[in-house]
């Protein structure tokens, strides 16, 4: 079972170390790819954020740069800013920069993995074995993901004390993806496709099963305000909620400011005990 992760990112400073440290050891994993790479509509938002090659101003790109020097298995892509027609899909082409740095890898399956994403040594055991078992029937397995709350106005308790659910929250996401020859992200940045076919279309959805491997989303947990505060603008800056059905996210996110305990949150969303898995990296 061949595993490559795929990590879009920048100015990721605040979680690149622990990532690294958590998933190197991935099983059976035989590349990362990290590309490096600005939205031109994050650039529009956030002039200050984005260096003159479109690149991190927070010291992502020399810790990629000596990691990659360290470590034979990782490739680092430093792309600079990525467009598309479509202002909601600017991702995609610098998705489909590590697509084709696996492509001579012909891996079984990738992993999506977004720097604020954390899976426990256990959850990447069980989604390989997982993997390699399915991934001959589907093109993709869907998991459980678990979003950790802590913003501003409650800094001070544990990192893993509270976690948000329902609405926007409980949106499914898929991170596993089977390899496939003339694998592209055209169209869909979410979403990579094999000619016309949606790879999503396919899915084993093991988030509608109990007791199944799941990741641990730190982004609402962050410690650094500007960082979160530009990912909410360059969302407004792409037109979501505006030009499309995603109101409810930009409501979401806006809530996170401002919230403190008691507050009721939109679109049904609710604060409670955390109580899942804590990667080993915290």
């Amino acid at each position: 079972m061949s595993v490559a992760l795929c990590t879009l990112c920048l100015n990721e400073m605040e979680w690149l170390p622990k990532l690294y440290q958590q998933h190197k050891g991935w099983p059976t994993m035989e590349r990362w790819v990290f590309v490096e790479a600005a939205d031109a509509m994050y650039q529009q938002a956030n002039p200050h954020m984005v260096s003159r090659s479109g690149l991190s101003v927070d010291g992502t790109t020399e810790f990629l740069e000596d990691l990659a020097k360290q470590d034979e298995r990782v490739i680092h892509i430093p792309y600079g800013i990525s467009r598309d027609s479509d202002p909601a899909q600017g991702k995609c082409a610098a998705r489909q920069e590590y697509l084709n740095a696996i492509e001579d890898l012909a891996p079984n399956m990738f992993v999506a993995l977004d720097a604020d994403e954390f899976w426990t040594y256990q959850m990447q055991q069980e989604i390989t074995e997982i993997s390699e078992k399915t991934l001959n029937s589907y093109q993709g397995v869907s998991v459980q993901y678990r979003n950790i709350w802590r913003p501003p106005t409650i800094q001070d308790q544990p990192l893993f004390e509270s976690e948000i659910i329902g609405g926007f929250w409980s949106v499914w996401v898929c991170k596993i993806w089977r390899w496939g020859k003339g694998i592209t992200y055209l169209g869909n940045h979410n979403s990579p496709r094999i000619g016309m076919y949606l790879l999503h279309r396919n899915l084993m959805r093991l988030d509608k099963k109990l007791r199944t491997p799941q990741f641990v989303h730190m982004g609402f947990a962050s410690s650094l305000p500007e960082t979160r505060k530009a990912k909410n603008r360059y969302y407004v800056e792409r037109g979501e909620g505006r030009t499309d059905h995603r109101g409810i996210y930009v409501a979401s996110r806006a809530a996170y400011e401002t919230w403190k305990p008691g507050d009721k949150l939109p679109n049904g969303d609710r604060i409670i005990m955390y109580s899942g898995p804590v990667p080993e990296c915290f």
